[in-house]
Order: C-alpha cells, then structure tokens, then sequence
C-alpha cells in the first residue's frame, strides 16, 4: 500500500499584500485543494521571525493525488483573484512527493521544517532514520515528526498557475517536519535536525531549518455544515 502524500510550501508576501493574501490562502487556495478528491488535511503558518513568510502543508491520501485530474484541473483553472495574487509572491519554494515516515501522535502549535539536500541518489535507510527521528520525541514539548522524500517528476509538472510565479520547486530531497507545542521545543527540535541531519540521510549537503507558527488548519471533515 502506497505512503501517503505531501505538498509543501514556502511564500513570502508583501506587507501591503498580507491580509489579502491570507484571505486568499483561507477562502479560496486551501478551499479548492482540501475539498478535491484524496486530500486529508492542510496546515498554514507563518514564520516566527517574519510574519510575511508562509509555510503549508497539505498531506494526501496518496503521492499520486498530486497527478490526478482533479488537482490538475485546480492548477490549470485559476481564479481572477490567484491571478491577481500569484505575481506578488516573494521567494517561493514548492515540493510534493511521499511521506516515508511518521512517529509520534498529534499536532502541536509550532513546527521545525527543515529542508535536506543530498548528494547523488542518497537514499535513506529507514530502519537507521526512524530509531534517529524517535528519539526526537524526547525533546521538550515534542509530539511528532514527519520524513518526506521530494518526487520531481511531481513538481515538474507544467500547469498554468506556475507560469504566474517565480521561485524554486523542490530543490532538495527530503523534508522533515518536527511537531512542538511551545516555540522552544520547535528551536530545539531545528537545531537538531541540523546537527542529526547525516543520521536521517546520507550524503548531506545542506540543512535549511525553520520554525514556524501554526496560524489554521483545514481538513475535509470540518467543513461547513450543508
């Protein structure tokens, strides 16, 4: 049975910009994907040194999702308000791929996102990554982390919302995320993702880690009442 999957991504805004973009991203960007066919939740947060920069996380019943025509049809249809929005973006990245583990239960109100690159194929033993990323839950505050492998042939799909922004699309392999419930567990939790990177896959050639605060989630079964 397949993992389930992840989209991930990361967007900076411009002040004057902000809380139209947030509009956006809670009335229409989250509404359009959570509600397609296989998506299971989403995740928004901000970043706790810059309120402008944005970091979600949508998790799929399947890495295939991020191909079917369905999410397709999101990304080749947009609205006249993703088309006014899109091109404002700031530094951008976006990953989609599998979720190849997950330990610990719950979320917290703060995330660790780091993201991995390796060198060649730098293939992860998942027996050696889950005994590293369990030990994790001994951190302060921790309640659960996530280890994402970026699928490429996902992220190079051409559609027309990617001709109205500029920015990366997964330039890096994989993608850990620590769950925390305070800000210092999450600092702790990237500080050691860094430093136990070389643990979780081989090969590292660099480490980006952040901390983020969870603004809003969405999931399928908390919509509105019909």
């Amino acid at each position: 049975m397949s993992n389930k999957g992840f989209l991930a991504i990361w967007c900076e805004i411009g002040q004057d910009d902000l809380q139209d973009y947030r509009n956006w991203i809670t009335r229409e960007h989250i509404a359009d994907r959570i509600f397609s066919p296989g998506f299971l939740g989403v995740r928004f947060c901000n970043a706790t040194n810059n309120d402008r920069a944005h970091f979600f996380l949508y998790i799929t019943e399947t890495p295939e999702v991020f191909q079917s025509p369905s999410y397709l049809h999101i990304l080749n249809s947009p609205s006249s308000w993703t088309k006014r929005i899109m091109p404002k973006f700031g530094p951008f990245d976006r990953a989609a791929g599998e979720q190849l583990l997950k330990v610990g239960n719950g979320f917290g109100g703060y995330m660790a996102v780091s993201r991995i690159k390796v060198a060649g194929e730098g293939r992860v033993d998942l027996g050696t990554a889950k005994d590293t990323l369990q030990q994790f839950l001994e951190l302060p505050d921790v309640v659960s982390v996530r280890l994402m492998r970026v699928e490429r042939s996902t992220t190079d799909i051409k559609s027309q919302e990617k001709t109205m922004r500029s920015g990366l699309e997964g330039d890096f392999d994989y993608l850990v995320v620590v769950e925390a419930m305070s800000e210092g567990g999450a600092e702790k939790a990237a500080q050691e993702t860094t430093k136990r990177a070389g643990d979780i896959a081989p090969g590292v050639l660099r480490v980006d880690a952040s901390v983020r605060r969870v603004l809003y989630g969405e999931a399928p079964y908390e919509g509105p009442s019909s």
